[in-house]
């Protein structure tokens, strides 16, 4: 019998590296853009902030409680500002999971601790020192942007109370206004439909739901309506009222038709 088929050559390691290169490439998720990064960078340093104050709570009173008094009065006081403590909070700070917060916490370490034994008792919210004046990755409230630009309708109000202000305590962000649903416009101070004005000057505006038969209106009855909503149609005086749609027979014969305000079903 002659030698059998000769043996299929192996794929070059040189392709099933780029393969798996390639593979690798594909399962990663999409990088993250600027303005992206700096909201994420925000979060994660407010996140420990809020967890360092969160140490401070449960490390307060720790190990302490009952007997000796004035013995656990001194040693509190020296335990309050040590090292000791600061090491047990900063442990804590980041779930080991969390890239961004422990790569936030070793690389700005030397910030926490120069807080933490210097200036504590003269800048007391760690989140504002460290996040928005220190490493500069947040902004005041109300305000946006690498500059910490003053949100549209300023950093006060934004969007004049009437929306969220895009990038608002962040270093991303454009500042622009996405509104409440009863407003519109770039600065939320525009009623939207189904919607009325009942207080309107540069700084303030109200707006109040129409009536359900309007689709826009000028106040709140459905004699106020400027357009009727579908389902709906004016009468003789003007008023949006509820469209019989059954008298247009619309169902099937084996059905009777139920009519309901601005609507109708068949049963």
């Amino acid at each position: 019998m002659g030698p059998g088929p000769a043996s299929r050559p192996g794929r070059p390691p040189l392709a099933a590296a780029l393969c798996a290169a390639l593979l690798m490439l594909l399962l990663l998720p999409p990088a993250l853009g600027a303005g992206e990064r700096r909201r994420l960078a925000c979060s994660t340093c407010r996140g420990i902030a809020d967890r360092f104050n969160q140490g401070l709570a449960d490390t307060a009173k720790k190990n302490f409680g009952g007997g000796n008094t004035a013995w656990e009065e001194k040693t509190l006081s020296k335990y309050e500002s040590s090292e000791i403590r600061l090491v047990e909070i900063i442990e804590n700070l980041c779930d080991s999971s969390n890239f961004e917060c422990n790569n936030m916490v070793e690389e700005h370490e030397e910030h926490i601790e120069k807080w933490w034994f210097k200036l504590k008792k003269k800048y007391p919210d760690l989140f504002k020192w460290f996040c928005i004046e220190t490493i500069e990755v947040c902004c005041p409230a109300g305000t946006y942007g690498p500059d910490c630009l003053a949100c549209r309708g300023g950093s006060e109000r934004p969007c004049h109370g009437n929306g969220h202000c895009d990038g608002d305590g962040t270093r991303g962000g454009d500042g622009s206004c996405s509104c409440n649903k009863e407003y519109t416009g770039d600065f939320c101070l525009d009623c939207s439909n189904g919607y009325f004005s009942t207080l309107r000057n540069e700084t303030h505006s109200v707006c109040t739901a129409c009536h359900t038969a309007c689709k826009t209106c000028t106040g709140s009855s459905n004699k106020d309506c400027q357009d009727c909503k579908e389902g709906w149609i004016k009468n003789e005086e003007s008023a949006c009222v509820d469209l019989d749609e059954c008298a247009a027979s619309p169902c099937k014969d084996h059905q009777y038709c139920l009519n309901t305000d601005g609507s109708f079903s068949c049963k």
